[in-house]
């Protein structure tokens, strides 16, 4: 789920007008939280709003160590034609703004090791996109849409065609991706016209 925030600050979402505050959100990451199977949330952050201060900067980091997201889309502010904001005072310096997204990202990235090392081991239903970087390797997303290179199964004569669903086993987690095994597949095509079982992931309909 993309839950965009934009600044952990509630100084710089006032000066943004957004409608809501730090704790408002928060409240609702928890409510999700609450759920009975892992929901994967990414968000939007800008840095270098006009008026962001060391403090405020401050705050959209520790609201990723908070949250623990599985993905944030970062960016500097630039100013646009006819808003607000392309007249507001305490600009930030460019060399600030660049600072400041190296070490939001770098947190960031730091953050997406630890949830994705938790995976390790683990046995993950893939839908199938194609093939991966490398000679016989193919990627999927997991139902949390992280995405997933994987080697098919040594013995069998069953390829990994798009559309399809795989189990794999995660051996390997990287900052933005993981790494594993098919251990079984494929269970279900999605171009097949055939009507899928009931089943509980996330990706299929049930009927």
């Amino acid at each position: 789920m993309h839950l965009p925030v934009q600044s952990g600050s509630n100084n710089v979402l006032r000066r943004m007008a957004r409608e809501y505050t730090r704790e408002q959100y928060l409240e609702r990451i928890a409510l999700l939280r609450q759920a009975n199977r892992p929901i994967s949330i990414s968000t939007d952050i800008i840095v270098g709003f006009p008026g962001e201060t060391d403090a405020d900067f401050e705050q959209s980091i520790s609201l990723l160590d908070q949250v623990g997201y599985d993905l944030v889309f970062s960016f500097e502010y630039s100013p646009r034609p006819n808003t607000p904001s392309l007249h507001f005072d305490g600009v930030v310096p460019g060399d600030v703004k660049t600072l400041r997204l190296r070490i939001l990202m770098e947190r960031q990235q730091q953050i997406q090791i630890q949830r994705f090392t938790h995976l390790v081991a683990s046995t993950e239903e893939l839908l199938v996109e194609g093939p991966g970087g490398r000679e016989g390797q193919w990627k999927g997303r997991t139902s949390q849409n992280i995405i997933v290179n994987f080697s098919s199964i040594p013995s069998s004569t069953s390829v990994p065609q798009p559309g399809s669903y795989w189990n794999v086993r995660i051996t390997k987690a990287g900052p933005n991706s993981l790494v594993g095994e098919a251990i079984e597949g494929p269970l279900f095509s999605a171009n097949s016209p055939e009507i899928p079982p009931v089943h509980d992931s996330p990706f299929r309909i049930i009927f």
